[in-house]
């Protein structure tokens, strides 16, 4: 209730706060929901229709410390080109809102209301402060992918409902747990997992993620690595625990196509000339992973999925954040034009080269972590997969490389300003971006009290 009261004094007083408190509203939100990362394995039941977890707390201080960067990502496009920035702040506040609601809910159908309602603020972003005119065409390739898979789930919840005569996840769970097991068919299985695996996304139905990200503003992008794609882990282990879904034969081609989908999406960041989508293409290998990981079904593959949520979140992130700097500096996202920033910028280096080895898994960074437990919990499913493992693990470790020699090595364009400056908000954008994924490292143990309900 307190976020919801917060929530809604944030909306009511927008236009009365100055852009600076919207940003340090946010980030209060944040450490005051930090409480939620350590309630005690029964978790908190708020009202009939809400509970937290710790699978849910963790994710809810996620979405609020990446709204509140967003604002702060946002303070040079928005502010100064736009001049409605009071919209784009009702915007990021009613999605943070709708985000947290769908990670508290236990009511199935108001889990898949809150699901779909995410998508409006998002459209509207992308829409509203996107960058091209191909934005709508982004638009609507997100519209027809979620609400095309979007269908079959409604339909699968409200079959599993009538199955059990209940609609709250938290009852079937304890009458799974009593050994009254249904079976479930296939059908029901790829109908309760075909929207969360467009949301997440699974390879195959993963085109409309680079576009969104190619069109959308710096907001945009946060939002979608940050928070959105968390939307679609969180639904797979959330019915994969309430509901003991075991259909064994889909589970092996879903791991299949992710693992090899990570291979190949590698290997399309190689090639690719803009930052962005080359981002956005590595954002669904690493959610490949993490969805095979979640299919196997050992505990290291569920805590090992949490963390890659938790450490791709700020990561990828980061990278959009700095992918976005140098747009704004250079007016261009090419690899080819924007070389040679070490005599440049040789901070900005620094910041690229960090966020580069935590892309790839690179200690200090706790996404070397969950990339352990992941490819440890795919050797323990099957050595076959060991051979896909290596591939990922060198073909990641190359675009990387490629991303950061291309935009860092080399000489400086003729056509380049070679005397900007970055401000020190935008290093703290950096810092608060790079610091959870630093210092988490000191309490990954916290993951082993990471139980679904």
């Amino acid at each position: 209730m307190g976020l919801l009261f917060s929530s809604i004094v944030l909306l009511m007083m927008i236009n009365f706060m100055i852009w600076e408190v919207r940003f340090w509203f946010m980030m209060f939100m944040t450490f005051l929901c930090l409480k939620y990362l350590s309630v005690d394995v029964w978790g908190l039941l708020f009202t009939e229709y809400l509970y937290c977890d710790s699978m849910s707390g963790v994710l809810i201080v996620l979405t609020l410390w990446i709204s509140g960067l967003m604002f702060l990502a946002s303070y040079y496009s928005v502010k100064f080109i736009y001049n409605k920035n009071w919209l784009f702040s009702i915007m990021v506040s009613v999605l943070s809102l709708v985000v947290i609601f769908y990670f508290l809910c236990i009511h199935t159908l108001y889990f898949y209301i809150f699901f779909e309602i995410s998508l409006i603020p998002t459209l509207m972003l992308i829409i509203g402060w996107g960058y091209q005119p191909e934005r709508l065409q982004a638009g609507i390739y997100m519209m027809l992918y979620t609400i095309t898979a979007s269908l079959p789930l409604l339909v699968s919840l409200l079959m599993l409902g009538d199955l059990y005569c209940s609609f709250n996840m938290l009852l079937v769970y304890y009458i799974n747990n009593m050994m009254v097991l249904y079976d479930v068919s296939g059908l029901l299985f790829l109908g309760i997992m075909g929207a969360f695996l467009v949301k997440l996304p699974m390879f195959s139905v993963h085109l409309w993620l680079p576009k969104a990200h190619v069109e959308a503003p710096i907001a945009g992008s946060m939002i979608l690595a940050g928070v959105l794609l968390k939307l679609g882990g969180y639904g797979i282990l959330r019915m994969l625990s309430v509901f003991f879904l075991s259909e064994f034969i889909f589970t092996q081609v879903f791991m299949i196509v992710c693992l090899w989908g990570g291979v190949i999406t590698a290997i399309i960041c190689v090639g690719q000339s803009d930052i962005k989508s080359l981002i956005a293409y590595s954002s669904v290998g690493h959610m490949g992973v993490m969805l095979a990981g979640a299919l196997s079904k050992f505990m290291w593959g569920w805590e090992g999925a949490m963390l890659m949520m938790v450490s791709h979140g700020f990561c990828s992130s980061g990278l959009f954040c700095l992918a976005n700097l140098m747009y704004e500096k250079l007016k261009s996202r090419s690899l080819f034009l924007c070389g040679g920033m070490i005599n440049v910028n040789s901070i900005m280096c620094l910041w690229w080269f960090l966020f580069c080895i935590a892309n790839m898994g690179a200690p200090p960074n706790v996404n070397l972590i969950s990339e352990v437990m992941l490819f440890c919990s795919m050797y323990l499913y099957s050595s076959w997969f060991i051979i896909i493992i290596l591939l990922m693990v060198f073909v990641g470790g190359l675009y990387n490389l490629v991303m950061f020699v291309s935009t860092q090595h080399g000489g400086v364009m003729s056509f380049l300003n070679s005397s900007f400056v970055n401000t020190c908000n935008e290093y703290l954008l950096l810092l608060l971006h790079f610091y959870p994924m630093l210092f988490f490292m000191l309490n990954v143990g916290y993951l082993n009290k990471v139980v679904l309900f």
